[in-house]
């Protein structure tokens, strides 16, 4: 039935005595009989024991018998015998029955069921006695449902003592569902999981909620009720286990099941017995209902079936004995600095001040850690009039909303707060007011059309508690970014940081790195944009919170610097992750956001007409809510490039227009009208719009933005027959976007540009890797088919970025010139070039050069 454990007792036949101990309904019995009857190459003596069986005679007799019965016994064994056992002949018997084993021609094995039955003296002397009368024929095993009193410790010590326990005859997840399907149950993944972390892997649990199951119309309903209070699985539990233990335990084990762990010292709190600890040590090691957890073993946890029936047991007593054990559970909790498991039993306790007092002492930490479910939990046990009139639990309930993307909810509970907003309040309610209300900033209210809350952030002294502290550099880090200080907004990010880190407020810690990523983005340090966006990343994905309206910022950064690096698939793959969040919906600027890089990606692979149309989409979505400067202009300079692309010009004027009623004349609005105007070949006035934002006079909003107007002049150039004016614009460009990671200008800077960078290739001095990088950005993502060369055609063009002439390839290649002429026009057509400057541009474009090596 179940190999393994099958594997494991052959591997402890080598010992003299094998203890197979779990409580009941563990399948101890059908393991060893189906165990047995596998073991065809020795005999089994099995007994089965009860409380007959105390007497000493009894128990001989019996277990004589059984090994009488073995068809290995010869004819003439002592053991055929009849044997008288008096109770002063004992020791004698015994001696003799062991030497008459000792005799046989061959081992065998003695398995005595139900130890635990043997309660008296002299049958478990006897018995003990065997143990210590080792003989090679004799294998003894010895099943129980607790420690037989014998001297177990000894033959531990001696290496004579093989055991398995509860924890090993646990059904497995994989066991269970097929325990489940032999029963005739065909159940969902889902709900054998429910099932087996209800039961633990208890075997008799198990089979009774199948037979439960088969019976119920509604499974979902049945697996969802299924405790031990279940009438099969109570029954079972007080007949089989809980009728075996003293009342005073039973009555310790009702009171500690309020809670789950139970350490030993909250055992002693509920109880009120100072032998609590030895208790539940001897109950685990007895009757392994309880399993210890932790390096220390004081902490346990009791079998969940077990524990839901004496819960519905306690509360059968009297619900408010019950609810008075969880008030002392949440104030003992709370005195070990537990937060959760605190608001938990206090929530239980239905005591509205305990758990008001409980919500103001450890909102704060909770929020920082991000434990807001318990939070949520708490704040629904709590009625709507003792929110709206305690401004602290209303910001409470506000900040957890908000974190969830329930606005209008939040709004409300701001209000409230406003409304019953004490007039000397404390330092950390000014704090949390001064969080909540920033993290609206900037999101209208319906309720009041035209309306954009504009927060404060803190201004009082920093306070010196660690949590608050964090909380209100996050505030006036959050102001200081509104302000565009992002100095003094960087200082405070990285404090709110350093205290997170240090005290494990790993909430604060994911929402720092993503404010830094914001502020690093705004300086346009894209690499350290994309590390500490990664980390936030990596921080949500840690802790479960990737549905998090940080975690959604952090990939919608991410999205975006993988655009500027032309990795095309990445920014597409990430933007799109962070659209499926249900936090993005709730958020209109980091929809916008990710949806404008969404169709941007989609633009740069090759769905151009798609990803202009997304683009437009996500900024008629958006319409005229505010937003950061850099945030409209970064993605409406997407727009306006991919519609200038595409030859829409009235597109691309509508997203000039609504730029310029955002931000009033910048750099950014001076490169759109220059873009426009190189169709015209006004290239003077193209010049006369550049110069501005080359010479840093416009106010500029993105720093890209001259990365591009570089590049633009470095195509007037070229066009104009200026080479060295050409390529020191270039680079001018390259030397502004390797800091910032801009490979994307390149790729669509135009092929004068990228003719430039493969002819000055090697010469650009420490930008030579980034150059090598511009020539091929974007290349693979546009939707290029990469042509089909020939293995000696792919030679040639290996060739031609050299200064060898054609007659030297051909004394190089040992062909004639006439063949290299074949190759090069062939290679000519199928990359659609004209010249060997141009193929060597268009090879580098496919990826096919790369550093003057071809890639094969």
């Amino acid at each position: 039935m179940r190999p393994a454990l099958r594997s494991a007792l052959d591997a402890g036949a080598a010992a003299d005595v094998s203890l197979v101990c779990a409580p009941a309904g563990y399948g101890k019995t059908l393991l060893l009989a189906d165990w047995s009857r596998a073991s065809t190459d020795v005999d089994t003596a099995w007994v089965s024991l009860d409380r007959d069986d105390n007497d000493p005679g009894r128990l001989w007799a019996a277990i004589v018998a059984a090994l009488s019965a073995c068809p290995s016994i010869p004819g003439g064994s002592r053991l055929h015998d009849p044997w008288v056992w008096h109770h002063d002949e004992l020791p004698e018997c015994l001696a003799e029955l062991v030497h008459a084993i000792a005799a046989l021609p061959q081992p065998i094995r003695l398995i005595l069921d139900d130890v635990h039955e043997l309660v008296e003296p002299d049958a478990l002397h006897s018995i003990e006695a065997l143990t210590r009368n080792r003989t090679a024929r004799l294998q003894l095993v010895l099943s129980s449902r607790r420690d037989p009193p014998l001297s177990l410790p000894r033959l531990r010590l001696a290496g004579r003592l093989w055991e398995l326990r509860a924890s090993q005859m646990r059904f497995t997840p994989a066991e269970a569902a097929t325990l489940l399907e032999k029963s005739g149950l065909q159940l969902t993944p889902a709900q054998v999981e429910m099932l087996h972390r209800r039961t633990g892997g208890w075997a008799a649990g198990l089979r009774l909620a199948a037979l439960g199951v088969a019976e119920s119309a509604d499974r979902d309903a049945f697996l969802t009720q299924f405790s031990g209070d279940e009438r099969s699985v109570a029954d079972y539990l007080v007949g089989e286990i809980l009728c075996a233990l003293p009342e005073d335990v039973q009555e310790f084990l009702r009171m500690i099941s309020i809670s789950q762990p139970v350490p030993t010292r909250l055992a002693t709190t509920l109880s009120g017995r100072e032998d609590a600890g030895c208790l539940l040590d001897r109950l685990e090691h007895q009757t392994s209902l309880l399993s210890p957890i932790g390096r220390g073993r004081d902490s346990y946890t009791i079998q969940e079936l077990l524990r839901t029936y004496l819960l519905a047991d306690l509360r059968r007593q009297g619900v408010n004995r019950a609810e008075a054990l969880h008030a002392v559970a949440a104030r003992w909790w709370a005195a070990e600095s537990e937060p959760v498991r605190a608001l938990e039993h206090a929530s239980q306790s239905h005591d509205s001040g305990l758990l008001t007092d409980m919500l103001h002492r450890l909102a704060i930490p909770l929020i920082l850690s991000g434990d807001h479910t318990p939070l949520r939990d708490a704040l629904t046990c709590v009625s709507a009039q003792t929110v709206a009139a305690d401004p602290w639990l209303a910001l409470t309930s506000a900040m957890i909303r908000l974190e969830a993307g329930e606005l209008p909810a939040a709004r409300g509970d701001l209000r409230r707060a406003r409304q019953a907003w004490p007039t000397d309040g404390p330092a950390d309610l000014a704090v949390l007011r001064a969080v909540a209300e920033q993290l609206t900033a900037g999101v209208a209210d319906p309720a009041q059309p035209g309306s954009s809350p504009a927060a404060v952030g803190y201004t009082g002294e920093l306070p010196a508690e660690p949590e608050l502290e964090a909380l209100a550099r996050l505030s006036r880090g959050t102001f200081h970014l509104e302000c565009g200080d992002r100095v003094d907004a960087r200082v405070e990010f990285e404090g709110a940081l350093y205290l997170s880190r240090i005290h494990h407020f790993d909430y604060v810690t994911m929402q720092s790195l993503a404010l830094l990523g914001i502020v690093e983005g705004g300086t346009g340090d894209m690499h350290s944009m994309r590390a500490v966006s990664i980390e936030a990343a990596a921080t949500a994905a840690e802790h479960g919170w990737e549905n998090s309206i940080w975690a959604a910022v952090a990939t919608a950064m991410l999205a975006y610097t993988a655009l500027m690096r032309t990795d095309t698939a990445d920014a597409e793959r990430s933007a799109a992750e962070g659209l499926a969040l249900d936090v993005t919906a709730s958020s209109p600027r980091l929809r916008f956001a990710l949806k404008a890089i969404h169709g941007a990606a989609a633009f740069d692979a090759g769905g151009r007409a798609s990803g202009l149309a997304e683009l437009q989409q996500a900024r008629s979505e958006f319409g005229g809510r505010p937003a950061p400067a850099e945030l409209v202009a970064a993605l409406a300079m997407l727009e306006f490039r991919t519609a200038l692309l595409l030859g829409h010009s009235a597109a691309a004027r509508t997203v000039q227009s609504w730029l310029a009623d955002r931000t009033g004349e910048t750099a950014e609005l001076l490169m759109m009208q220059a873009w426009a105007e190189t169709t015209g070949c006004r290239h003077d006035h193209v010049r006369s719009l550049l110069m501005p934002v080359l010479e840093g006079a416009a106010t500029m909003v993105l720093p890209q933005t001259v990365v591009e107007a570089w590049l633009l002049e470095a195509s007037l150039a070229v066009t104009a027959g200026k080479r060295s004016a050409a390529r020191a614009a270039l680079r001018r460009a390259l030397a502004v976007a390797e800091p910032l990671d801009a490979l994307r200008p390149f790729a669509y800077a135009g092929p004068n540009i990228r003719e430039l960078l493969v002819h000055q290739r090697g010469s650009f001095g420490a930008s030579d890797a980034f150059a090598e990088r511009a020539v091929v950005a974007g290349a693979s993502g546009r939707g290029k088919r990469e042509p089909m060369l020939s293995e000696r055609e792919l030679t040639v063009l290996g060739l031609l970025p050299s200064l060898l002439s054609l007659d030297e390839i051909a004394t190089d290649l040992a062909v004639s010139v006439n063949t290299v002429k074949s190759h090069v026009r062939s290679i000519y057509t199928k990359l659609g070039v004209s010249s060997r400057r141009l193929a060597v541009l268009a090879a580098h474009e496919h990826g096919l050069l790369s550093g003057g090596v071809r890639q094969a």
